[in-house]
């Protein structure tokens, strides 16, 4: 098991009612089918919290800042070092029951999903009809000599 595994099982043996799983090869804590809380090699922890929180935690000092993903800030997502302090204990339980109050929301990217299959398929038909004219017995064929 990796250390950020066994760090995510010590973690979810402390916050009760969360549920320890793994996603995208890090040890995470959910709350329902939703992620709070996942572990980092270097014995930190990612939280989500607001937006207004994370800006009060970073502001009073400390060892916190945003999750940087490549060259993108995730603006909900709390690098905390130290994950298994006390103190960070209370914000994993203040993460989950945050996740816990968000509403349910259909996933958008189905929709993208099925929007992007569409115009795919659409794109194939067109390219499919100009091949069609183009191969097709008595076509006219334009001669490269002037």
């Amino acid at each position: 098991m990796k250390a950020r595994q066994q760090l995510a099982e010590e973690l979810g043996r402390r916050i009760p009612g969360c549920v320890v799983g793994t996603k995208f090869g890090h040890g995470s804590l959910h709350v329902g089918d939703r992620i709070f809380a996942f572990a980092r090699p270097d014995e930190s922890a990612v939280l989500k919290l607001p937006e207004a929180r994370i800006a009060e935690l970073i502001a009073s000092g400390g060892e916190m800042h945003l999750l940087q993903m490549g060259p993108r800030t995730m603006r909900e997502w709390l690098v905390v070092s130290n994950a298994a302090a006390t103190e960070n204990v209370k914000l994993l339980r203040e993460a989950m029951a945050y996740v816990a109050s968000l509403p349910l929301e259909k996933r958008k990217r189905a929709k993208k999903k099925l929007v992007k299959k569409a115009a795919k398929k659409s794109a194939m038909r067109k390219t499919a009809k100009k091949v069609a004219r183009v191969s097709a017995p008595g076509a006219k064929k334009k001669s490269k000599t002037p």
